[in-house]
């Protein structure tokens, strides 16, 4: 467990959004513990703001509540009307182990919008559980070299390389550059999208109307 710091605003409402998907789905805090693998005590300290979980707890706290991490921090969409930037130090951080100097995990979009974005910022050299949800995932390796695996097939990845794949299939990640590695991540919430038209960021050109003058001849 890490005490909540500064950011301690945000934790509080992850707190709250944790609460709140927690009670909607009619279960008691003994039983979140219980399906998450994770004392009553800590998960107290979690809903009321007063402790910041890593990310891997912060997981089997979402897996739990048929969410993601991504999706408890609050409304971060900037899919209004107007664009949305996010300094350097803006983005909450997460710890992705107890030990926050080891990795952690920049969340650069999350909330409601339709896909989320992360940048892990130094990562684990040690494998650790799977991460299995809804959705589609894609990875861009910034710095170092980590190894990846994804429904069972192992690859490695250098600073340039991509990765795509249906999240439900059971992945995880390590470093193989020790704290050296750096990596955006994607996801979105569907695996497909129904309009099946590429799509573009040319600007579509319009017909210029003319108005037919009819006469006699």
């Amino acid at each position: 467990m890490i005490e909540a710091g500064p950011d301690a605003a945000e934790w509080v409402s992850v707190g709250g959004a944790i609460r709140e998907r927690r009670r909607s789905r009619s279960l008691t805090m003994i039983g979140l513990a219980e399906l998450c693998e994770l004392s009553q005590p800590f998960l107290s300290q979690v809903e009321n703001g007063r402790a910041k979980p890593s990310m891997a707890s912060l997981y089997r706290i979402a897996r739990a509540l048929d969410t993601t991490p991504q999706a408890l921090f609050g409304a971060r969409s900037g899919a209004g009307s107007t664009p949305m930037l996010v300094r350097q130090h803006d983005a909450p951080g997460v710890p992705v182990l107890a030990r926050a100097e080891e990795s952690a995990v920049r969340l650069l979009l999350a909330g409601d919008s339709p896909f989320h974005v992360l940048e892990f910022v130094g990562m684990p050299t040690e494998f650790m559980e799977f991460w299995e949800h809804d959705g589609f995932e894609a990875i861009y390796v910034l710095a170092g070299q980590i190894e990846i695996e994804v429904g069972g097939a192992l690859s490695t990845l250098s600073a340039g390389d991509f990765v795509s794949y249906p999240a439900h299939l059971p992945h995880r990640h390590r470093s193989l550059s020790g704290d050296g590695a750096r990596v955006l991540m994607i996801e979105t919430t569907v695996e497909a999208l129904p309009d099946k038209r590429p799509s573009t960021h040319v600007p579509t050109l319009r017909r210029k109307r003319t108005t037919r003058v009819s006469g006699k001849r």
